[in-house]
């Protein structure tokens, strides 16, 4: 260098000194230079972030790479709170800047508020596996209380890591479960040394508590030792702690019991069973013996050998015309219900005409009907007695009598007892709210006793009252046993006889009567119980089509009640006139017309004559009331009783009535009786009453059904009443047949909708005015 430029050098120096030496004559202070920072912010030429004291500030790139720097100090894991402090800088800021890295950074993750990279995953895949090389199994739940981090981030790191750091396998029932081979080995061992070294059924729960295996993978091994055939027997029930382990050898010894107990004897006990252990007798005969043909029981399963044996005993009874005892011959733990179950069971397949008795006396019907044979005599017999001492005519008619009284005696006797029962209500005091209470303390017993006798013994009355109520007995049970045990061999078994003279007692008696009935009457005497059944039927049938036809309205019921009378009524009117009749001697023609029975009328008794004119004439006018109340008096005047009318069978009649219905509709093709048929059913079904009702009376009913079906049901009703009343009117040839063609198509319709009509419109409140 010159000695020129070191000069140089020197002077600049110099300059340079004495410039920092000088004082500068303009400087900013802190507040202009906050508001030069604040106005670079506001203006978005400066991103800065402020730290929580506001005296230093920091940019977000300078601040991510603070925290990056933390996080590395931190050892790959650092709370976001925690950096917050450190950094002094607010907890939103630094969420928003660890937001941003995560995005750019996919080794960076946040959990629960901790910033994580793949260094501090990885240290945790290295200790999980270290743990399990350690214990041999790990819990995902336990590891979230040492790693303070979710079960779910800690299932996915095990599960990404396993194979490659984590040396382990996923439970397949608890995915949160790992364990390593070794320790899978080690347990499997152990169950199969504790189920080899069992011997008789053991609950899994106490072969589970000797092992020492945790619970949570003793089934899973179990399962697996199934799978590939290594356990030495079996396990019953649902797998659980109550389910039971049956070795193999116990098994094997258990099935040779049965299997030689069986062939022995050709029946199995289920108390037996049951005594081996094996809860689940029926089921484990049928799958032991699933080609035999077993027969079970209520106590015991049978073989063919068994039922072969009392087969044919029921063949042999038949061949004789005899009866046995197969009780005897059945081994000793049978039931009577077992024998009697067995019994039937044969009958039903040999379709033997054979009768049980005493639950295990098999009875040929040819025994029967000798044994009857031998008894009809002595009925015959009492029969003719009974006729020839005019006994016979005494006794229908005290019979008769008797059953009218006895009505009114339950009645009466019911009355009473209800109004004791009110009265016992309302107590000695009075009702109201004004009566006094009573302390019934020290007699609250004997009152009660007192009560109790009183209404048994009022129940009792009834019911000795009631038993008069019967039909007429020529020959008692009594005398049907004395008969019977004539025979050496029945009376051996008295509670057969006792069953046989119940069974043969109905028949001989009604035989008897029989006999008696024609006896006493002549060739066109009629059956009066018949007639009076039949009569009393067809009462109860115009009540129930009353009632049906009050639903209508008042304009409507006149045509329907004359029309019940000329029908029905008049059925029951030409029945008693031809009964009154018979039973006086007169000859009457088969059709009865009204100038016949007024010619009839003349010719009877005027007992007779005065109660059968009022009946004609009632039932002649338009009241269904005039004539019921005039019926009892003529079928009296007959030796008729009138039945008190039950409301409890009105429902099962109407129900029955409808079913009728239903099945002629279904057997029908005739358009126009199908109509009739489906407006019949609609109303029974729509008022729960029946109707009777003749084809002019549709148009009525359905009228009177549009309020309550729904409109389109009551557009195809419409529409086929219309094409019946053309078909019915058409002159034209070609009209009738479209009309016959379009009634043909819409018959299945209607008939559905009389099939599948169900009442939900039962409850819709009927118009009855």
């Amino acid at each position: 260098m010159s000695s020129m430029d070191w000069e140089e050098v020197k002077r600049l120096a110099a300059d340079f000194q004495k410039a920092q030496l000088s004082s500068t004559l303009q400087k900013l202070s802190e507040r202009n230079c906050v508001e030069i920072i604040t106005m670079l912010v506001e203006n978005k030429l400066l991103d800065i972030i402020f730290t929580n004291d506001g005296k230093e500030y920091v940019t977000p790139q300078h601040l991510a790479k603070e925290i990056k720097d933390e996080l590395y100090i931190h050892s790959g894991k650092v709370s976001l709170v925690d950096l917050a402090q450190i950094l002094n800088v607010n907890l939103s800021q630094v969420t928003k800047v660890v937001t941003e890295i995560e995005k750019h950074n996919k080794e960076l993750k946040v959990i629960l508020g901790q910033l994580i990279d793949k260094s501090y995953i990885n240290k945790i895949a290295e200790e999980i596996n270290d743990n399990l090389v350690q214990h041999g199994c790990i819990n995902v739940a336990e590891l979230t209380l040492t790693y303070n981090l979710p079960a779910d981030f800690l299932q996915s790191v095990v599960e990404k890591e396993l194979g490659k750091i984590i040396h382990a396998t996923q439970d397949s029932q608890d995915p949160k479960v790992f364990y390593t081979e070794s320790f899978i080995a080690r347990n499997k061992a152990k169950i199969k040394g504790a189920l080899s070294a069992v011997t008789k059924p053991t609950p899994l729960s106490a072969i589970l508590g000797q092992c020492g295996v945790p619970e949570r993978i003793f089934f899973s091994i179990l399962d697996s030792l199934q799978e590939v055939k290594q356990v030495p027997g079996v396990i019953t029930g649902k797998q659980g702690g109550n389910s039971i382990y049956i070795p193999t050898i116990y098994s094997k010894s258990q099935n040779e019991w049965v299997e030689n107990f069986y062939k022995q004897n050709g029946y199995l006990e289920y108390d037996g069973l049951t005594r081996l252990g094996i809860s689940d007798p029926s089921g484990f005969i049928k799958r032991h013996f699933p080609n035999e043909n077993m027969v079970f029981l209520k106590s015991v399963a049978v073989g063919t050998v068994i039922t072969d044996q009392v087969d044919a005993n029921i063949e042999e009874v038949v061949a004789t015309g005899s009866f046995v005892d197969l009780y005897p011959l059945l081994p000793s733990v049978f039931s009577d219900e077992d024998a009697e179950i067995l019994l039937k069971l044969a009958i039903k397949k040999t379709r033997a005409n054979v009768h049980i008795f005493a639950k295990t006396v098999v009875v040929s019907e040819a025994f029967l009907q000798t044994l009857t044979k031998s008894l009809e005599s002595t009925a015959e017999q009492k029969a003719r007695d009974m006729v020839a001492s005019g006994k016979w005519i005494q006794s229908v008619a005290e019979n008769k009598l008797k059953s009218k009284s006895v009505d009114l005696i339950i009645e009466s006797k019911t009355s009473k007892k209800e109004e004791r029962r009110k009265k016992a209500t309302i107590g000695k005091a009075g009702g109201g709210s004004q009566g006094r209470e009573t302390k019934t303390k020290s007699t609250k017993k004997k009152y009660l006793q007192g009560k109790t006798q009183e209404n048994d013994s009022d129940e009792d009355e009834i019911k000795q009252t009631a038993t008069g109520k019967g039909e007429i007995i020529l020959i008692s049970v009594e005398d049907v046993k004395v008969e019977v045990m004539k025979d050496e061999n029945v009376s051996v078994i008295e509670e057969m006889a006792d069953e046989l003279a119940y069974y043969l007692q109905p028949r001989l008696n009604k035989s008897a009567l029989s006999l008696a009935e024609q006896l006493a009457q002549s060739n066109k005497t009629t059956n009066l119980s018949e007639i009076g059944e039949r009569l009393n039927v067809l009462i109860t049938n115009i009540r129930i089509f009353d009632k049906g036809i009050k639903h209508l309205d008042k304009a409507d019921q006149v045509s329907l009640t004359k029309y019940l009378l000329k029908s029905l009524g008049l059925d029951f009117v030409t029945s008693i006139f031809k009964l009154a009749a018979q039973q006086n001697m007169l000859q009457v023609p088969e059709n009865l017309t009204t100038e016949t029975r007024q010619k009839l009328l003349l010719e009877l008794p005027a007992d007779v004559k005065e109660s059968l004119a009022t009946t004609h004439k009632t039932v002649m006018g338009d009241s269904v009331e005039d004539f019921l109340n005039s019926v009892d008096a003529a079928m009296a005047a007959c030796c008729l009783v009138l039945k008190k009318y039950d409301k409890k069978k009105e429902r099962p009649q109407v129900l029955a009535h409808r079913e009728a219905l239903l099945e002629e509709l279904n057997a029908t093709q005739d358009p126009a009786l199908a109509l009739h048929l489906v407006t019949s059913i609609l109303f029974t079904a729509v008022t729960q009453n029946a109707l009777h009702m003749s084809g002019r009376h549709v148009t009525t009913v359905l009228a009177f059904l549009q309020k309550q079906l729904e409109p389109n049901t009551m557009l195809i009703l419409s529409k086929y009443h219309d094409l019946v009343l053309n078909l019915l009117s058409a002159s034209d040839e070609d009209a009738k047949m479209e009309a016959s063609r379009a009634l043909e198509e819409g018959l299945t319709n209607i008939k559905n909708i009389a099939n599948d009509f169900k009442t939900h419109t039962q409850h819709v409140k009927i118009d009855k005015s």
